[in-house]
């Protein structure tokens, strides 16, 4: 899984529990096992948070980019999807997030 986070395979969109098993090397009745009693979570929480942390560097580290480019980098190409994601994530819409960072 270090790996595969380390690659930025959660950016891939629409890529299912059972395909990163694959990518890893197992099958997903694992992976979802190993999610939800060791991580507390399942695959597609734990996918969004990456994500959304992807996000909030790229915001302060790309300042150009647009929040609709920063979804779509980092693989949430709904942006209504994104934002909701990011205030259940942050409590801040992503232009707030940014803004915060910078003061």
């Amino acid at each position: 899984m270090h790996a595969w986070v380390r690659g930025k395979g959660y950016r891939l969109p629409h890529r299912t529990i059972a395909e990163a098993a694959s990518n890893i090397g197992t099958n997903s009745v694992m992976l979802h096992r190993y999610f939800i009693n060791c991580m507390g979570q399942d695959f597609r929480a734990w996918r969004t948070a990456l994500r959304i942390e992807d996000a909030k560097r790229l915001l302060i580290e790309e300042p150009s980019l647009s929040c609709a480019e920063v979804a779509r980098i980092v693989g949430i190409h709904d942006r209504s999807n994104f934002l909701r994601q990011f205030v259940l994530l942050t409590g801040c819409t992503p232009d707030q997030w940014r803004k915060k960072q910078q003061a």
